[in-house]
Parts: structure tokens; C-alpha cells; sequence
């Protein structure tokens, strides 16, 4: 478990450091590239959900006749990123497969988004935040440096704005991503949260196959270090 002031903490420190990069003219390091194959109809991927990852992925799958599963490996990435791989996994109507993990931003993104998800027995799919809760940071804002203030709001609001965007788009509710951060549920303590399958089915989640295990059985890995949200008593929802 990590606590909430030590997730904030450690966002400041990202946004800071974004901050610095953008305003200086020393030369910057490039961004590490996923390591992405393609084996027949499967393109394997492992790394992180960013610009040239995405890239590589616009040349694979953008055209006709390309391989129609991603199997997924990804914890880690850039939001904006994630969320454009996501549009590209629903218009081409890919199939995601998670035999390891799809947690952070994979699961905010790319298991929302697929057309269709395969769900092998050691997966680990969690949340741990996105845009909404991000939003929280700004209410630190007299606590910062006035430029550093600025880029955080900037910021802030630009992801807010396309994540609700984006939501809307896929038709899932934008509240998968931060439910495990309702006081309510029991899960605020944690740094990473998930669900059963049927709550990922009301909060929209699509087709999805569970190979070699049902969903009952489903997500049991991540139970370990992460706390499963429980949606099945709406009226815990009704207050943050």
C-alpha cells in the first residue's frame, strides 16, 4: 500500500521535471522505444505506452490487412500516448491480449478501448489513477512556485479534457479509472485497485475472453498488491 500524499508527491516530482525539459535548450535523451515484434497475426509489445511506441504502432496496424491482436505487456508510459493507441486499437478493431500485464495506463486506455480482450489465467490488470484524479493536485497550486503553478494547471486541464473526451468515445465510464480512490470502497489506501468481471461490465467494458480460466477466477494476481473495488452496493458512490 502506498499512501495517497506520497502518489501526489511523486506526481509533483514528474510535472516538475516535464516542466524543466520543456524549458531548457539542453539536448534531451530520446524516449525509450517498446520492444515490439511481430509473429503472423500477433504483434507482441513490451515497454512503455509513448510517442515512438505509438508510432511503431501506427505503422503496423493503420493500413490493410495488418495483424489483428496486441499482445500486451505495459505498465508505464505517457497518458497522451496511451489514449491515441486506444483510438488506434477501436478503429481497427483489435484484439487485446494480456498474458502478463496491462496495468496504469494500459488498463486506463488500451483495455478499454480494444474490441476485444483475451484474459490469460497469471494477468494482471489494475488501476491507478488518471485524469480526474490528477485534477486533485490542482488544490496544492498556493504551494507552488508561480511558473511551475501555471504548467500544472495547463497541464491538468488539457489531459482532463481529453480523457473525458476519450471516454465518451469508447462509451466507458471515465470513473474506471479513479473508483478505487472513493474513500467508500475500501481501497483508498492502495496505490493500485481492480475489479471483478461484473463490474467491469457495467462500467462498460466490452467482449472479453477469459482463456483457460472463467471469470470467476479472473485477476487473481493482482490481488496480492492490489485491492479489488467492490460497485456491487451503488449507494457507496453517491459520495466521494
Amino acid at each position: 500500500m502506498v499512501n495517497r500524499c506520497c502518489r501526489l508527491a511523486i506526481l509533483f516530482a514528474s510535472l516538475i521535471s516535464l516542466s524543466t525539459l520543456s524549458g531548457c535548450s539542453a539536448p534531451v535523451e530520446p524516449e525509450e522505444v517498446a520492444n515490439i515484434r511481430i509473429d503472423g497475426n500477433v504483434v507482441y509489445f513490451a515497454g512503455p505506452l509513448n510517442k515512438p511506441s505509438l508510432d511503431r504502432m501506427r505503422d503496423i496496424f493503420d493500413h490493410e490487412n495488418s495483424p489483428r491482436i496486441l499482445d500486451i505487456n505495459s505498465a508505464s508510459g505517457d497518458p497522451m500516448a496511451a489514449m491515441q493507441m486506444g483510438y488506434l486499437l477501436q478503429r481497427q478493431q483489435i484484439t487485446l491480449r494480456i498474458q502478463e500485464r496491462c496495468e496504469g495506463l494500459c488498463a486506463n486506455y488500451l483495455f478499454t478501448a480494444a474490441a476485444v480482450r483475451e484474459i490469460y489465467p497469471d494477468a494482471k490488470i489494475t488501476w491507478s489513477g488518471g485524469a480526474l484524479n490528477q485534477s486533485v493536485i490542482l488544490q496544492w497550486e498556493s504551494y507552488i512556485l508561480p511558473g511551475i503553478r501555471d504548467f500544472v494547471t495547463r497541464y491538468s486541464d488539457q489531459y482532463l479534457r481529453r480523457e473525458a473526451r476519450f471516454f465518451e468515445r469508447i462509451d466507458v465510464d471515465q470513473n474506471i479509472t479513479v473508483h478505487g480512490f472513493n474513500p467508500r470502497l475500501g481501497c483508498a489506501d492502495y496505490d493500485k485497485f481492480y475489479y471483478s468481471w461484473p463490474d467491469l461490465m457495467s462500467m462498460g467494458i466490452g467482449e472479453t475472453r477469459f482463456v483457460e480460466h472463467s471469470y470467476r477466477t479472473a485477476f487473481k494476481y493482482a490481488k496480492d498488491e492490489a485491492c479489488r473495488v467492490d460497485l456491487s452496493n451503488p449507494k457507496l458512490l453517491l459520495s466521494r
